[in-house]
């Protein structure tokens, strides 16, 4: 549920309304009773008490959900590699973007950002191309708000599943190239603070890209330094960066003890204990981000897949390689939710 204005008057004849409540209302930040969610041509314009609406009509009626259910709005996902059995690294279209999107509206989650794994730089600069092709036709208020980069300026020794062949150095023209469609949609691009300077950083956050540290090796002092020049997020927390030690905080010290940099945690129960999971959130009140880190299975019952070209496999809720390693998940973001839940 996404709330615009449409900065029209009244509306036509012709035109869709719809007064909705429930046992109890999420606006984002609060549960409300007695409240009232209006929509106008499927977009949302009004989330709040029923006692504070006015209408223009008295003949509207209002639809009840019933007083045992919650109207929420829809969750966005910030990592999501594929779903619905297609994987954007594999097919870089806008075919697979829509497969995507199909899978999460059926899962409470109404926006997302692709994600790009490392890749080739002809077909990284596709991906942009083709989210560059879906903002022109569909804005920002249709599913896909950005694009997720995630490499190819990544740690060898914490390179996980992403493809060694293809990891790349920082060069000032290829940020460049990525830095220009900051201006068109949110780029998110997850780096090593090993693999690019400080002052790379401060001319990627100034030209609007965001940037998340991930699959690095980095020392404490070598990520502060980083989130001082700009980056502003960790990319899964605990997974793929160097761990917490007493004389080495690394990247899981200085992320976490940073005091606005943003967290992704994957909640499958199978890439972090559950424990991480509520120290994490206790640390990170205001500033832990769920994701899913899902391949093309999610919301299938797909059993093997390809990524960048090797076979993968779903086993026991879990994606791994040939050799048992683990990479992304199968989950969607209502299956993080429950767990969370549930679990932690």
């Amino acid at each position: 549920m996404e709330r615009h204005s449409s900065g029209e008057g009244p509306s036509s004849p012709s035109s869709s309304r719809r007064l909705i409540t429930a046992g109890q209302v999420f606006d984002g930040t609060k549960l409300l009773r007695e409240a009232l969610v209006v929509l106008q041509d499927g977009i949302v314009e009004y989330v709040g008490p029923r006692s504070d609406y006015t209408s223009s009509s008295s003949t509207e009626t209002v639809e009840n959900l019933g007083e045992d259910t919650l109207l929420t709005c829809g969750m966005m996902d910030l990592q999501m590699n594929g779903g619905g059995g297609l994987q954007f690294n594999e097919d870089i279209s806008e075919t697979t973007l829509e497969k995507m999107l199909e899978v999460c509206l059926e899962h409470g989650t109404s926006s997302f950002m692709p994600t790009m794994l490392t890749s080739s730089f002809d077909d990284l600069r596709s991906s942009l191309e083709v989210v560059k092709a879906w903002v022109a036709k569909h804005g920002l208020t249709r599913g896909v708000v950005g694009i997720h980069l995630e490499g190819p300026f990544l740690s060898q020794e914490k390179k996980g599943i992403h493809m060694e062949a293809l990891l790349q150095e920082a060069t000032q023209e290829k940020l460049d190239e990525i830095a220009g469609y900051a201006a068109l949609f949110p780029v998110l691009m997850t780096v090593a603070p090993e693999k690019v300077s400080t002052e790379q950083v401060k001319r990627m956050t100034e030209k609007g890209v965001v940037l998340s540290i991930g699959h690095s090796k980095a020392t404490y002092e070598v990520t502060k330094a980083c989130l001082e020049a700009g980056a502003s997020a960790a990319t899964h927390l605990f997974n793929a960066m160097s761990g917490l030690s007493a004389r080495d905080p690394g990247v899981i010290g200085a992320v976490l003890n940073h005091p606005s940099c943003y967290v992704g945690i994957i909640a499958d129960l199978h890439h972090v204990h559950p424990a991480n999971i509520e120290i994490a959130a206790r640390l990170k009140p205001d500033n832990l981000m769920m994701v899913t880190d899902c391949h093309s299975p999610a919301g299938t019952e797909i059993a093997a897949f390809k990524l960048n070209s090797r076979q993968m496999y779903v086993r026991d809720g879990r994606c791994v390689d040939t050799n048992g390693n683990l990479s992304g998940s199968v989950i969607l973001m209502d299956d993080g939710l429950r767990n969370a839940v549930k679990s932690c």
